[in-house]
Formats: C-alpha cells, structure tokens, sequence
C-alpha cells in the first residue's frame, strides 16, 4: 500500500472515532502525524469553515458525545454490510406507593452473573449507586435478616474499579461529587453524594454491566456502566429501594451511557402514583413507545454544573382557568451563574415545589375553591403539604383548571387529580414553598398520566396526554 493510501485509510480511520480529528502534518523522516482535538483552537485556524466548537454546557456535552457515538456505530453497521435496527431498550416501571415511597422505580440486574435490584427513577440527579458491601465477611445473614439485597462488587466477574488517579475519576465524573484524596495510584475512586433533602451517599466508583428484561423477554446488556458502591447512607428517610438510578443529563452518567447504543431520545410515562402493583408503564431509551395525537414540545435546557444535571423548561407563567397568575418573570428565568431560578423536571421529587412568589400567588388563587371544605390542619407535620382539607362533598369540577404556559405557546395542562392529591381520608394541594427564587420543581405526581420525550440532539421536550400504561 503506498503512503498516500494509507494517509487517506488513516484519516477515515481518526474521522470515524469522533473524539479526535487529524491535522496530517508528516514530521520529517518520521511515520508519525500529529493528533488534534475536535475542539482545538488550531484546527479552526487551519479550517475557519470548521464550526464544531467546544461545548458551552453540559447539554451541548452530552449532546455531542451521544450523536457522534450514535452516528458511528451506524456507519460502522454499514460497512460492516449489516441492517441497521434502530435499538430500542424499555425498562417497566412501576409506582413506588406500595412500598412506602413517593417515587417510581425499575427492575434492573447488575454485573455477572446478573443480580436483580430495585432502583429509584431520578431524573434530577447523575450518580447510579446501590446499598454496597464491598470486600463484607458474613454479609449474607444480614442481607436476609434485613430483607434488603446488597451490591457485592467482588462477586461479579465483570466489575472494574476505576482508579483514583485516572482522569475518568478526576475529569470524566463530575469533580464536585469525586473525591480528590488518592492515597495510592490504584485506589478505588471515592465519591460523596449530597441530595436537596440532606440525603449524603458515601462509597467507591467502578463500572460493571447492566442487564435489562424488556417486556418481550429479551435481554439487552449495557457495558461499563458507572455504578456507585454506596458503603455509607445518611439519610432521615428510610427508602425500602435497593439504590438510585440517576437520569440526569451528564456524559458519564447511565442516560448518556444508554443513549450512546440506543440514539438519541429517552421518554417516559407515570401510570397514577396509587395504581394497583400490577400496573406497569415504560422508561424507553431510543424512542417512544408508541406515539400519540396532541403532542407538544418546548425547548430543552441543561445548564452548568451544579444545576446542570437537571432538565430546564422555559416555562413562562401558570394560567387558572385560562387566566394569567401575576407571578414575577424572574421566578421563571433559569440563572446558572447564580444557580438558581426557571423550572425543571424532576421524577425524584413526588410534590411540585415552587419559589414563594409562584407558590404564594397560586394558592391564593386556588384557596377560593377549597375554602368551602374544612381545613385538616397538621401543623408543622413534615412532609404533609400545607394545605389539607375534608374530602366530604368534594368534586373536582369546583377546582379551577391549571395550566402551565411555556414560551414558544405550548400548554402543559394536567389532570385535577395531579395538583388535588388524595392522603389517606383528606385531599391535599400538591405543591410545597421554597424562599425565595429557587429553582422550581415540576416533581412526579404532577407529570403522571402524560408521555414525556427528550430529545437531546434537537434540544426539545415533548409531552402528550396518556394512559401510560400497554393497552
């Protein structure tokens, strides 16, 4: 083969890999060629009609990773002569409300052979850890005496620890979560996890393989996923789960990973939080799992970090019964040099929390209509909303309809029963109030019964009505 063949072979060979571009500037009397980043500023000063530039945010970050990866495992089939399947992977979920939780959760296996766990869906957070006991004498017992299943890091074949001292730990994963202290080169990478509720997770970081039952029986196996072995949870919640599955929009976290072989949509749908056990809908990376008339979108943010985990909506002002609510447009402005302020969408959270002054104004506005039922009045009780009253006589067409406005003329219009919450003999408003101008959280009871699709190559959220459920 003669040298000008085989620069052409090598530069489709870089040109493929999409994480590096070549400037093929021979050195003298060598065999070697210079490597430049995609992002380099050199390679725009050599090609200014080159216009792929670094990416300003985690949105832009992940975006790009997913659609270069996407695109060239596609390329790969093809001229490997195979048919291209788009690959689209559905995990059922299922409401959280029989086991003492406010969230919805999957079934997942981890590492080899494969072990089942039960994980908490959080879309408003990255890391993927379960209850871990690494390198545990006797912990069988205290597994069945607990009725609790724990990650065994050591037992599976396909688990590999990440090193303190790799650049995965110290750039890849999000420093602000990563420990720095390495006292030896191959010591585990540490991490210390902190939620909004005062939830801490402390352990070590290694990838192993995830193996996925969709509905049909197949098996689908993701490889090198991130797995946090949670060693220490300090928590005032005793959450029945076995661990977290973080959905947040990172390019190391399992929704970037997944996305990388599947392409570049994630949606999903929450059956009512009180469905019967037996009601299964669908989280479904590749697509949807079916489409549906009176779809909307909106446009899709993910910010910096801290914030920039978390799915932004530009969301503009909430309407009852088709009028406005005076709420100040900084409540809706998403400022991430400041962190705080707009609204996201959180699978984590089961109340809608908003900034005082949204809250304010729309309670004043729905009190009118609950006012005629006794108020259940519970003090301080923690994690019991404000604002309570008798169900006796109770009709939901008295309630005002809400509607959330978005800024290209979208509507998010939920059904009564997601904002008017049933709680056991009573019904309650489903929100709760943040000081200030923190951010807004639009939290799962509110978006059930609706199709929500993320598209991150096209920066759009789409949402839709739905039964959520295969019928």
């Amino acid at each position: 083969m003669d040298r000008n063949m085989s620069l052409i072979l090598l530069v489709w060979l870089v040109l493929l890999h999409g994480c590096f571009l070549s400037e093929l500037n021979a050195l003298k009397g060598q065999g070697k060629y210079k490597l430049i980043h995609m992002h380099s500023p050199e390679l725009r000063d050599h090609h200014p009609n080159w216009t792929l530039k670094p990416p300003i945010n985690s949105r832009e970050r992940i975006s790009q990773l997913v659609h270069s990866d996407y695109v060239r495992s596609q390329t790969i089939q093809r001229r490997l002569g195979r048919k291209i399947d788009k690959r689209m992977v559905e995990l059922p979920i299922r409401s959280a409300a029989d086991l003492g939780a406010g969230q919805y959760f999957i079934s997942m296996r981890i590492g080899t052979p494969p072990k089942k766990y039960l994980m908490l869906v959080d879309t408003g957070s990255v890391l993927t850890w379960i209850r871990c006991r690494n390198h545990c004498n006797n912990c069988s017992k205290e597994k069945e005496s607990r009725d609790m299943r724990f990650y065994h890091p050591s037992e599976s074949r396909s688990f590999r620890s990440i090193p303190c001292s790799s650049s995965y730990c110290t750039s890849n994963l999000i420093p602000c979560y990563t420990i720095k202290a390495c006292p030896m080169p191959d010591a585990p990478c540490k991490y210390d996890y902190k939620y909004q509720d005062g939830t801490r997770v402390i352990g070590t970081l290694g990838n192993d393989t995830v193996t996925i039952r969709m509905r049909d029986n197949q098996k689908v196996t993701l490889k090198n996923i991130t797995i946090g072995c949670a060693e220490k949870i300090i928590s005032g919640i005793d959450n029945p789960l076995d661990g977290i599955l973080g959905l947040g929009g990172d390019g190391e976290s399992f929704m970037a990973k997944a996305l990388r072989q599947t392409g570049t949509t994630v949606s999903y749908c929450l059956a009512d939080h009180l469905s019967p056990r037996n009601v299964v809908s669908y989280l479904v990376f590749g697509g949807v799992e079916k489409q549906l008339p009176n779809i909307q979108e909106t446009d899709l943010t993910i910010g910096q970090w801290p914030w920039g985990t978390h799915y932004h909506l530009n969301v503009i002002g909430f309407s009852l019964d088709g009028r406005m609510l005076d709420i100040p447009s900084e409540v809706w402005l998403y400022n991430p040099d400041g962190q705080y302020g707009g609204v996201i969408l959180d699978t984590g959270s089961s109340l809608t929390a908003l900034a005082a002054p949204a809250y304010d104004k729309l309670i004043q506005a729905f009190l009118p209509s609950i006012s005629r039922f006794p108020k259940v009045d519970y003090g301080d009780a923690s994690g019991i909303p404000e604002h309570c009253f008798n169900s006796s006589g109770y009709n939901e067409t008295l309630i005002p309809k809400l509607a959330i406005h978005f800024a290209n003329g979208a509507k998010f219009e939920p059904p009564v029963n997601n904002y008017v919450i049933d709680a056991i003999d009573m019904k309650c408003l489903g929100f709760r109030r943040f000081e200030g101008l923190d951010t807004c959280i639009i939290g799962n009871i509110l978006q059930q019964n609706y199709l929500w699709e993320f598209d991150f190559f096209n920066e759009k959220v789409k949402f839709a009505p739905s039964k959520c459920t295969s019928d």
